[in-house]
């Protein structure tokens, strides 16, 4: 959450002192870190643009400028020295310059367009601009860094992680955990940008995978995220399918500083059953009796809601002594597997631990030469491979037939923590709205527009939409000697002395359907300069009529 003030404070004071500040979507810079067509680096040391009519290259360390003139095709941009060059039409028109170099559309342009890289078979092009950054660690190669508003980011990241055919519904509840993702990721594993363009972080295809369905789901959920019970934004973290029942953060994901597995707990990140009446997975009949069936849920239209896989000894045992070796090296594997040579005649393959979805976390592979003990679910799922394929998930049950076949019976795709967008798909199917999705797959949250803080002598704006009924309550919180604050919502204009109301405050009978604009301004005789409160709106759930 303190790095998303220090976005907005930093757009406040630098940006736009003393005007009219919008909290949105808009106004919250996103910085992509752009990899190549088959994802499978973040690092170059050459890179085209195209339609250079269209774009401005200038050096962000002196201001130099790239010539342009009418018969430019292409720019070309190098690393030498660990310093850029630019080539216009293969001629070299600068050289050592220290950057970041700045890739912008030109006034009348929308996008920015690298040569030969293709997303969805298709040449990408994206909103907002590209930076060009040094690498840190990796001396004459830089990153590709796209920069935009999260508004256009969602554009191009939530018709990717969820198809449009879902619905409306199932399309802004995607959006939500998409933006709390994309503002709180659960690691940050690199020094030039905040996220990347790939499933490690977000399926990010930019501006021409952008649909009209999901553009809407972004419009009527502009600036809302999700908060715990102690009001921080939540890790939104989802998968494909969860088969029924997702698991538990702890069990599924090791902590990202120290890497201890089990991790601690995240209590809106618990495990949840579809049904009620389904039990705890986490002994080994009721897994089976589980994933051997197929009780309906609310994704088991997923085509992975239930699988199997299998192999001979010979097959696995040929799998495992290439993968142990390989997953080895992510130090939850004991004793660790140096060569393949080593791995020695399969004997018996054990589930030790499972989580409450049923998810294995820990097993043992036994060989004539040692008992290998696995644990955590991704590197499970890495181990035992078929065709060069990791499992779906981690949700599977063992049984070996007298001619020596070794069946995996299993449910579910991805880590299962959190949303599971097939599941969403059928929940707004069923008629179910996206905050009710939402409060399904992360246990006790709630639904508000994104906090912000309201200095004295500025006036900040807030845009919030709400698809059931116009309830919600605005959030105040005063730490310093703040003594009035004014809201105008629907250009009508309220005053709250802050020594006398509560944190929450019923605003439902000033909204309505649809689009509401609120301003917000401290003002107040005792209020100083320094003064600030934090507010938020919360959207309520709906009463019964």
């Amino acid at each position: 959450m303190c790095k998303l003030y220090k976005y907005i404070l930093l757009l406040i004071i630098i940006l736009m002192p003393m005007l009219e500040v919008n909290a949105q979507d808009n106004n919250i810079p996103v910085r992509v870190g752009i990899s190549n067509t088959s994802f499978n680096t973040y690092l170059f040391d050459t890179v085209e643009f195209n339609d250079a009519q269209n774009i401005e290259i200038m050096d962000s360390a002196t201001g130099y400028v790239a010539p342009k003139s009418s018969d430019t095709e292409i720019y070309k941009i190098t690393s030498e020295n660990n310093l850029f060059r630019i080539y216009k039409d293969d001629v070299l028109v600068a050289r050592n310059l220290t950057g970041p170099v700045l890739v912008r559309p030109v006034q009348g342009a929308s996008y920015v367009s690298i040569n030969n890289l293709k997303r969805k078979g298709q040449q990408a092009f994206y909103r907002g601009y590209i930076e060009l950054t040094r690498s840190k660690k990796n001396t004459g190669k830089f990153a590709i860094v796209n920069v935009l508003s999260l508004k256009n980011y969602l554009r191009g990241v939530v018709p990717n992680e969820m198809p449009v055919k879902f619905g409306l519904e199932a399309l802004k509840a995607q959006t939500v955990a998409a933006r709390n993702y994309a503002v709180t990721p659960r690691v940050k594993a690199y020094d030039e940008f905040d996220l990347c363009d790939s499933v490690a972080c977000q399926v990010y295809y930019g501006a021409n995978t952008e649909k009209e369905l999901s553009d809407k789901a972004i419009d009527e959920t502009n600036g809302i995220i999700a908060l715990d019970k102690e009001n921080n934004l939540i890790l939104a973290l989802y998968s494909s399918t969860a088969g029924g029942y997702t698991e538990s953060y702890e069990y599924a994901f090791s902590d990202p500083k120290t890497r201890v597995f089990p991790s601690n707990d995240i209590p809106y990140l618990t495990a949840v059953p579809d049904n009620k009446d389904f039990k705890p997975l986490d002994k080994e009949e009721d897994a089976r009796e589980f994933y051997t069936s197929a009780p309906e849920a609310f994704d088991d239209a997923s085509p992975y809601y239930r699988w199997s896989k299998e192999w001979t000894f010979d097959e696995l045992e040929k799998v495992l002594a290439k993968t142990l070796v390989a997953q080895s090296k992510t130090g939850f594997i004991s004793p660790a597997l140096i060569s393949e040579n080593d791995f020695g005649k399969l004997l018996e393959i054990n589930v030790l631990k499972r989580g409450k979805s049923g998810k294995i976390i820990q097993l043992e592979i036994k060989t004539d030469k040692t008992t290998y003990i696995v644990n955590k679910e991704l590197v499970i799922r890495r181990c035992f491979q078929k065709n060069g394929i990791s499992l779906p998930s981690a949700n599977f049950v063992i049984d070996i037939s007298d001619d020596k076949v070794i069946k995996f019976s299993g449910g579910g795709f991805g880590h299962g923590v959190g949303l599971s967008q097939w599941g969403a798909g059928k929940m707004a199917s069923l008629g179910y709205t996206f905050d009710e999705i939402l409060q399904h797959y992360y246990q006790g949250i709630k639904l508000s527009t994104i906090p912000m803080k309201v200095h004295k002598g500025k006036i900040f704006s807030d845009c919030i939409y709400y698809t059931k009924k116009e309830t919600a309550d605005l959030y105040i919180k005063n730490d310093t000697n703040a003594d009035l604050l004014k809201i105008t919502v629907n250009n009508k204009e309220i005053e709250f002395d802050l020594n006398s109301h509560k944190k929450y405050i019923d605003i439902s009978r000033y909204l309505k359907n649809g689009e509401n604009k609120i301003t917000y301004e401290l003002c107040g005789e005792k209020s100083s300069i320094n003064d600030f409160v934090q507010v938020y709106i919360v959207v309520k759930e709906a009463e019964d009529e």
